[in-house]
């Protein structure tokens, strides 16, 4: 068994490496296919106007001094800079577009345990006309080809906040009645959306890791399954705007090119294979954000079912949470209000 300095150290290389892979990994992601989509585009523009057209120079050979071990190190520290803001961003618009997306392909029946759902307010706003067409138009398909159609209500980010609305309910409906009892709040009853908060999850956390920290190191390693998607979730969209951007910049520099100075353009093989690799950089920026959104809002809903677990498993074994300081039931209970 690990003795308290043991696990301390062992706590604090955890946190460091999976912080430092967790920023360095996104950060490298992104830098390396936005500058490769940036140098595509700048020879794309240099090498698709007629030879003596405009002149570019570029020297035979460009040594900055560094080295191949001083521009790689640049390369990480620029790296780790980036993925740490990337790191830092907060889950909450990937979060939200992962739960409406599987709301949304769910069952009628699906819908009811699922922990985002539409929480009913009359105030919320309706769905634009062009919502409603698409709608229209769906309902029309499935009648012709006779089939089921269940247009879902409309989910709103304040329905995706963390911890969920919904989650007494999600959880008492999984079969998970033990772990229910410790969230204050009810989806379907705003009279206790008053005792949710955003610290509510972490609170359990601080006091899990004060009295158990040796149970904690799995709580840790789903959090940072949550980081890490985040993180690559931030930097495709990084690498997703850089292609707009360089495609956006190439089409009005050449059109200055060609119509505003009177120069022509010509066709390079080259030129094809730089800009199908412009493309296939995007497309794959897209599929990986695509396949986060399938699955990060279930990474979050593990974290919870987690902590609530572990402690649930804790007060089983006489340890004391003092859950009346984040549960203001328990807490109007004991003031007598």
């Amino acid at each position: 068994m690990e003795t308290p300095s043991e696990d301390r150290k062992s706590s604090v290389w955890t946190e460091f490496y999976i912080e430092f892979l967790g920023s360095l990994i996104p950060g490298l992601f992104a830098l390396i296919l936005s500058l490769m989509v940036l140098g595509l585009a700048f020879l794309i523009f240099c090498f698709s106007l007629e030879t003596g057209a405009a002149t570019v120079p570029v020297p035979a050979r460009f040594d900055p001094g560094l080295g191949a071990y001083g521009i790689t190190g640049i390369l990480l520290v620029l790296a780790y800079v980036v993925g740490s803001i990337f790191y830092r961003q907060d889950p909450k618009i990937p979060d939200e577009i992962s739960a409406r997306r599987i709301y949304e392909k769910s069952s009628l029946e699906e819908r009811k345990r699922q922990a985002v759902q539409p929480r009913g307010d009359r105030n919320a706003p309706r769905s634009g006309r062009l919502a409603r067409g698409w709608a229209n138009l769906k309902r029309e398909f499935c009648r012709i080809f006779d089939r089921s159609f269940h247009p879902p209500e409309r989910i709103r980010g304040d329905d995706a906040q963390f911890p969920y609305f919904h989650l007494h309910e999600y959880l008492t409906r999984r079969g998970l009645s033990h772990l229910a009892v410790w969230v204050p709040w009810r989806g379907g009853d705003d009279r206790t959306w008053g005792y949710r908060t955003k610290v509510f999850i972490n609170q359990i956390k601080i006091r899990l890791q004060y009295l158990m920290p040796h149970r904690c190191r799995e709580i840790v390693r789903n959090e940072a399954h949550v980081r890490l998607a985040t993180s690559l979730w931030y930097a495709t969209r990084w690498v997703m705007q850089a292609c707009g951007i360089a495609w956006s910049l190439i089409g009005i520099t050449l059109a200055i090119a060609v119509y505003g100075m009177g120069l022509t353009l010509k066709l390079d093989p080259f030129l094809l294979m730089a800009a199908v690799g412009q493309i296939l950089i995007f497309g794959l920026a897209w599929f990986i954000k695509s396949r986060i959104e399938d699955f990060i809002h279930y990474l979050r809903v593990r974290e919870i079912v987690y902590v609530l677990e572990t402690a649930h498993f804790a007060t089983l074994n006489g340890l004391e949470l003092h859950r009346e300081d984040f549960d203001k039931r328990l807490t109007a209970a004991l003031t007598g209000d």
